[in-house]
């Protein structure tokens, strides 16, 4: 009753421009059968944003449910998917199955394809791929699931993390470890709560550099650094999942983002490699690389986002983004996916 339910409120809606394809727990289906995005989110923002530029733009959620979201999309007939969904069913693995899907209905969308979305979320191979680029990157080793924990002689201090994880799932304070025992240590705790391989890093001295792209010659924007404007015992040193989604700790500890002053031979190299390992990952119309800079001018990759946060708060005032208004930017994503889909007819 309730799958008919939802079918018959697809059979209502009016064909769209865009359809907004978001997680569903970012909202509500309201009793009129729409779905509504939480006051405030990202997606509410953009559901705004894109409505303002003229576009006619439905909310529209994926539920674990396919059938449904299947029905709805083919009632909306839309141009484009704006694709923000970034797990099905709290499983953030999941991103890369709903672009393969859309791919399958044959309906265009924009950000990267299964293949860009699989091999941006893999740390470790995304390493590999980079460091075959010329780029320099951290030592690192895979810990698997279950089974010996050994470290193959990478120095310590080391960061621990999920390989396929996002949005620092899962790194916290501790996720630093210092010697052998607190690797083995923080290991054990993760294995008690998530069933995955780990990627042991080697902690990289110096700027925390985040560098967005626009387009598929993407431009590359001015990179934006993380400064940290405390200091003291219990600073943190690292971007941890605290640090992103906590804003009283990032008031205690003075943390903001800044466009980086960079010499002009230091762009030139973020621009260059930024450009590769774009195009090396399968990235599509937008995309963020993280780099740490040392205190000696080195730029190591850490790793791509392949959609990193839309939302016009992130990392400051339109810092997602620096150099390109906000609103501007989703319009090129928009204008660069429905070109790519009139290229293939």
């Amino acid at each position: 009753m309730a799958k008919q339910r939802m079918h018959a409120a697809a059979t209502r809606l009016p064909r769209c421009d865009v359809a907004l394809l978001v997680d569903a727990e970012a909202g509500q289906r309201r009793a009129h059968g729409l779905f509504v995005p939480d006051r405030s989110s990202v997606e509410a923002y953009l559901l705004a944003e894109l409505r303002s530029q003229g576009l006619q733009v439905t909310a529209l959620p994926f539920v674990a449910a396919v059938d449904d979201t299947i029905a709805e999309l083919r009632a909306l007939k839309p141009r484009l998917v704006f694709n923000l969904t970034e797990c099905v069913d709290g499983d953030r693995s999941q991103d890369a199955a709903i672009a393969g899907l859309l791919d399958l209905l044959k309906i265009p969308y924009t950000g990267s394809g299964p293949g860009g979305l699989r091999l941006a979320r893999d740390k470790a191979l995304s390493k590999h791929i980079a460091a075959d680029l010329g780029v320099a990157v951290p030592r690192y080793f895979v810990i698997p699931a279950k089974g010996p924990i050994r470290n193959p002689r990478v120095p310590y201090p080391l960061i621990v993390k999920p390989q396929f994880g996002d949005g620092s799932d899962e790194v916290r304070v501790n996720s630093l470890v210092k010697n052998e025992r607190e690797l083995v240590q923080r290991v054990r705790v993760l294995r008690r709560r998530i069933d995955a391989p780990l990627i042991c890093e080697e902690f990289i001295e110096g700027r925390d550099l985040y560098v967005a792209l626009l387009g598929n010659k993407p431009e590359v924007m001015p990179a934006v650094e993380l400064v940290i404007g405390r200091r003291g015992p219990g600073a943190p040193t690292f971007a941890s999942f605290k640090l992103k989604n906590d804003g009283a700790y990032r008031s205690r500890w003075r943390i903001r983002w800044r466009v980086a002053k960079l010499s002009g031979n230091l762009r030139r190299d973020v621009e260059t490699a930024s450009r590769a390992i774009f195009h090396a990952l399968e990235q599509r119309d937008y995309g963020r690389i993280d780099y740490r800079l040392t205190p000696d001018g080195r730029l190591v990759f850490i790793e791509a986002n392949a959609n990193p946060d839309l939302h016009p708060h992130a990392m400051g005032n339109n810092q997602c983004f620096a150099g390109v208004a906000w609103g501007d930017a989703l319009r090129r994503i928009v204008d660069e996916a429905l070109s790519r889909a009139r290229s293939k007819k």
